[in-house]
């Protein structure tokens, strides 16, 4: 019996494709598996974002490659029309700064409770993407205690606090960032995404801990950014997520694409969020 499997793999800002054929020949001793390797088509890549933050806003453009090309770099879509908007009627139209990388000028904000589309054009082909910012949700408190236990790895728990709004669906991402130059950005527990619902909090306070590694050491400020994400947004980082931290072993699951709200038949994402900042210094 012959099965075919096509799907492509998306690494933050690297996609990468692969189609797999089994030909699987049972006997009564043993098992022949002849894999096929070829390269899925490749597809445009898709990375925007808007906040309610000052600007410029970027959205970056690249293709996918192959899954066994070990590369940190894809090819970027250049001389794109990339187009943003929002639901007051602003429109911005984006000029490339760098090779995939385009930029907003001061005419188009972010805002809480507006929705934002994308819309880009290249090589004949039409994408576009709908997000709407939610309601920023404020950190109320942030504080930091040492472990000392001879039983756990030294180092400090991180605690933020914030209210979750009465509404029900409300989504977080919380970023850590640390002042030490020593410490790769995001790094500082080891997890590039930390995500939250309120599914089992919805209206009540929330206590979110981030257990930060030895070393974090007195004196390092700590940056604590805690995002709003409207659903799709929320999707897109949890499916990418558990991607990312799959064993990538024959008898793990088949990778597959990230939730994506772009159409068109791109990867990637857009989206617009709220973003609310606290830092505190080690002591």
């Amino acid at each position: 019996m012959q099965t075919m499997k096509t799907f492509s793999w998306h690494r933050a800002t690297e996609v990468v494709g692969l189609s797999i054929a089994l030909t699987v020949l049972l006997t009564s001793c043993e098992q022949v598996i002849s894999v096929d390797l070829n390269q899925a088509a490749p597809q445009v890549v898709i990375e925007g974002i808007v906040t309610d933050q000052p600007g410029p806003y970027s959205v970056t453009l690249t293709t996918s490659g192959s899954y066994f090309v070990q590369s940190l770099s894809f090819p970027p879509v250049t001389n794109a029309l990339v187009v943003l908007s929002d639901d007051l009627g602003d429109r911005d139209t984006l000029k490339q700064r760098l090779p995939g990388t385009y930029q907003s000028s001061s005419m188009l904000r972010g805002m809480p409770g507006r929705t934002y589309s994308l819309r880009v054009e290249t090589e004949g082909k039409e994408y576009g993407g709908i997000s709407t910012m939610p309601q920023k949700v404020g950190i109320d408190s942030l504080f930091a205690v040492p472990r000392r236990s001879s039983n756990s790895e030294p180092g400090y728990d991180i605690y933020l606090i914030f209210k979750d709004p009465p509404e029900p669906g409300n989504y977080y991402r919380v970023n850590v960032h640390v002042s030490n130059p020593l410490i790769a950005v995001d790094s500082i527990d080891g997890r590039r995404y930390r995500l939250y619902s309120d599914k089992l909090t919805n209206g009540n306070e929330a206590l979110y801990r981030v257990r930060a590694r030895k070393t974090i050491v007195p004196g390092d400020t700590i940056t604590v950014d805690l995002l709003s994400l409207d659903k799709a947004t929320y999707d897109y980082y949890t499916t990418l997520n558990a991607i990312l931290t799959s064993d990538r072993s024959p008898t793990s699951l088949s990778p597959a694409n990230p939730n994506t709200n772009l159409s068109g038949g791109s990867l990637g994402f857009f989206a617009a969020y709220a973003i609310d900042t606290k830092k505190i210094v080690l002591k």
